[in-house]
């Protein structure tokens, strides 16, 4: 059985989070991060194909308006099926084309949240899609001077591996790159909050 997501645990880790770091944290979890049409198309087409040969091949005679409309409303139909079906959507996409629909949304939103705004550089966007299965991490310049690189990229390459990304495994995720900006960038005492704490999740 799939557990509820518990928003209220990833609140409080994006809280604790913020409470010991002055990096300028900003988290969004989306449901995914594209529209998916093309993956969408690719099945309700191949779902149109089949239903053309079953035609085709059946051992008795069919009118011909059949062969026309019948796979006109199968693709119509594998549209509608594939919209509500997260697992069709990754398997009629490619990998390829998951890493893109994420890293594209997140270095959009990086810019309209205004996270490359604040005054000392230190916005961070913390970005997963679940979909996708992927978490993308985008920092600005101020941040990444005061990180140890060789730590930050061996963060970075364990955050984007592809997985479930349920609750558990965003808070823990939230929950490692916290320890190593509050190692790092350690909040102080004149801090100022330019940006929101409360992570954004939705659609």
């Amino acid at each position: 059985m799939q557990r509820t997501f518990d928003k209220e645990a990833v609140i409080a880790a994006v809280r604790d989070v913020e409470s010991r770091t002055a990096a300028e944290v900003v988290v969004e979890i989306r449901t995914r991060s594209g529209s998916y049409a093309h993956a969408d198309a690719r099945f309700a087409a191949l779902l149109a194909l089949l239903s053309l040969v079953v035609l085709v091949f059946m051992p008795f005679v069919v009118a011909p308006i059949a062969v026309i409309l019948d796979p006109i409303v199968v693709y119509l139909a594998g549209i509608i099926i594939a919209r509500r079906s997260a697992p069709l959507r990754r398997l009629f996409s490619t990998n390829a084309e998951r890493t893109a629909a994420v890293h594209t949304h997140a270095a959009a939103l990086f810019h309209e949240r205004g996270i490359a705004n604040t005054s000392a550089e230190t916005g961070l966007l913390f970005y997963a899609s679940l979909l996708e299965r992927r978490i993308e991490v985008l920092a600005d310049r101020g941040l990444l001077r005061q990180l140890v690189p060789n730590d930050w990229n061996a963060l970075l390459n364990e955050l984007r591996k592809e997985r479930v990304l349920d609750s558990d495994a965003i808070v823990a995720a939230i929950r490692s790159l916290g320890a190593l900006l509050a190692r790092d960038v350690p909040r102080t005492a004149d801090d100022v909050n330019e940006l929101p704490d409360m992570p954004e999740i939705g659609a």
